[in-house]
């Protein structure tokens, strides 16, 4: 009888509810059995503890990260600054940086979400006609195709100014550049707030959506905007998508307005992001306390996360581990016994079970992966072995990440990258 590559014996799959035992050939699931009966080269005893996939983290942005770092102190970071400063801070940052310093922040952005236990990522890239030009995007290909055995990244090429020709011109260049390159992954159009940052909604949208339909790319669109503003945004950017023919292929990350929005508003813009399949992804560090996360599930809208930026002139925390994310959108979600109707739900376990759902599943979904994503016999043995029994669990302990595993080679261990798998220097 043949050997396997790796067996994963008695890990708990939550799926199943269930201890079992998961095979590992050719980098891929190939059994799942109560007792698998074949021995392995490698055979790794999980004691009962879960077994999960790796985590997607649908929103960061790899070619910002580090910029704080270098000095005692993180850089750029002395008081409190106003929203609209980090356009100036980006254009100084990048003028002084090359292309293979930006590399080289982003391959240690990658080994650090990677040995955090995350096997999938999508990132915006900032491209700037004026200034810096498609130098990030050059970047980032760069390291995504050096990365390839570690992680799986989709490039989101985000233009400033969009409304311009310019603009639209150098976009265009920066998908075909993002989307030459040996990966199979799909660049997407990304771009910033039509109200707030172009200053014309119909402008911007029109332009995204005509870069979008040229180039057969879907959308991944950043949506800050409050209030009525940002619904109204919403709203228009599901009319584009439906006069585009565009549904299951946009996404609106942030989306800070439908935690202001009266209930009439939200209920709308709810049925408009199901009738479009349109997904919503929200980051940890920016999530609102009234974010209707679990209405938006409830409602059976795709809502992935993503842990966006990592030490940069943004932010100057974050450590690209969706699981820390999570944890941290349980207290910001933990709600005011006196005002919210979820007070504590994000506590329980079917809260925190929808967390987890949240950096796996849903941003399966969320990045068009779902068809080979998850501990299913046939998929790709991109997983994760936890020392905790339960995604609860996990969360609320943050499990040490004992095995991640990529295309069926255990990549980390212990949280830690192994160096023959290091891709920075």
């Amino acid at each position: 009888m043949s050997t396997y590559d790796i067996i994963l014996r008695n890990a708990y799959l939550m799926a199943r509810d269930q201890v079992v035992d998961i095979a590992i050939d050719d980098g891929v699931i190939a059994e799942i059995d109560d007792a698998v009966e074949r021995t392995a080269d490698r055979e790794i005893q999980v004691g009962g503890d879960l077994v999960g996939p790796g985590f997607v983290d649908s929103h960061m942005h790899i070619d910002k990260s580090f910029a704080a770092c270098g000095r005692r102190h993180p850089k750029g970071n002395d008081s409190a600054f106003d929203f609209r400063e980090i356009m100036p801070r980006e254009e100084e940052y990048f003028a002084e940086m090359t292309v293979d310093e930006i590399t080289e922040n982003a391959l240690k952005d990658i080994e650090m979400a990677v040995a955090a236990g995350t096997t999938y990522i999508r990132t915006h890239v900032a491209v700037n006609h004026e200034t810096f030009g498609l130098q990030n995007v050059e970047a980032v290909t760069r390291a995504r195709d050096v990365a390839a055995n570690l992680v799986d990244i989709q490039i989101v090429p985000a233009a400033r100014h969009i409304p311009s020709e310019e603009s639209k011109q150098i976009l265009h260049d920066a998908i075909e550049l993002a989307s030459g390159s040996e990966s199979p992954e799909p660049a997407l159009v990304g771009g910033s707030d039509p109200a707030g940052a172009n200053k014309d909604i119909e402008r911007t949208l029109k332009a995204w959506f005509d870069v979008a339909t040229k180039q057969d790319v879907g959308l991944d669109v950043h949506i800050q905007d409050g209030g009525t503003l940002g619904g109204y945004t919403l709203d228009r950017l599901h009319e584009y998508t439906e006069a585009n023919g565009y549904e299951d292929r946009v996404t609106a990350s942030h989306c800070y307005c439908l935690s202001h929005l009266p209930n009439h508003h939200l209920d709308r813009l709810i049925d408009q992001f199901t009738e479009s399949d349109m997904n919503i992804v929200t980051c940890y560090q920016s999530t609102r306390p009234t974010m209707p996360v679990r209405k938006l599930l409830e409602s059976n809208v795709t809502l992935a996360h993503g842990t966006d930026n990592d030490r940069d002139f943004v932010f100057p925390h974050g450590n690209a581990d969706s699981l820390e994310g999570a944890l941290i959108e349980s207290n910001k979600l933990h709600g005011d016994r006196t005002f919210v109707e979820d007070y504590r739900w994000f506590d329980s376990n079917e809260g925190l079970d929808q967390l987890w759902e949240m950096i796996t599943e849903q941003g399966a979904r969320a990045l068009g992966i779902e068809d080979r994503y998850g501990v299913s016999e046939g998929n790709p043995a991109d997983l994760v072995v936890f020392d905790e029994p339960s995604p609860q669990w996990a969360i609320i302990a943050q499990a040490t990440r004992r095995f991640v595993l990529k295309n069926g080679a255990v990549v980390a261990e212990d949280g830690e990258l192994l160096p023959e798998y290091s891709v920075s220097e």
